[in-house]
């Protein structure tokens, strides 16, 4: 992981942002911005356009819009267990193995499950220990993030078969994928994310 200062700080953004709107976000956006812009222009542009729609919305939208993207979609769930074990023991054993790993950095959760992207991301910001922070990153966050963006192209209509238009990306879920932007420049030169078959690094038995 290049950068960890700044990698640590936009891991903090980045889980503000992706919890339910209880605040106006411009000024956490603008932050996060000056932060990713230097690694990802990408991952930046798609903030941009994210940044542009909080600004044209009224709180209520935004809790509308974080609600239809994450809660009433199941391929953009938030936890990170969902997308790489599913509904299993496997899973259970992960949250078991997440909240050790928190509690081991003196680290309470409250109000959500320890799979919860928000909370892992923030987790990230206060773990002094590198290989863990690499292993979480690379063997449960990215990957989810990986498998949440190849469900958006398979919703891709094909550009070839006649019908509507396809709709416009949710904002919300833009702001996804500008972490995955992110989440790849960011860790430039390193092998990929393991195989989601094989994607928890620690054990879940």
């Amino acid at each position: 992981m290049e950068d960890r200062a700044t990698a640590r700080s936009v891991w903090g953004f980045y889980a503000g942002l992706l919890d339910y709107p209880s605040e106006n976000p411009l000024d956490a956006i603008g932050e996060c911005r000056s932060l990713v812009a230097g690694v990802s222009p990408e991952a930046d542009a798609l903030l941009a356009r994210f940044q542009e729609f909080v600004e044209g919305s009224t709180f209520g939208r935004l809790q509308e819009e974080y609600t239809r993207a994450f809660d009433m979609d199941e391929s953009h769930s938030l936890y990170v267990g969902y997308h790489l074990l599913g509904e299993s023991y496997k899973r259970s054993a992960m949250l078991l193995e997440f909240m050790e790993r928190y509690r081991a950095h003196g680290v309470e959760v409250a109000g959500e499950l320890a799979d919860h992207l928000p909370v892992v991301l923030r987790f990230l910001t206060v773990c002094d220990d590198h290989d863990m922070v690499d292993e979480i990153v690379y063997d449960a966050v990215w990957p989810t993030l990986e498998m949440i963006s190849k469900d958006d192209d398979a919703d891709d209509a094909d550009p070839d078969e006649e019908g509507p238009p396809a709709a416009a990306p949710l904002p919300y879920h833009e702001l996804l994928d500008s972490l995955l932007l992110f989440v790849r420049a960011s860790t430039s030169g390193s092998t990929q994310p393991l195989a989601a078959t094989t994607a928890v690094g620690w054990p879940t038995t």
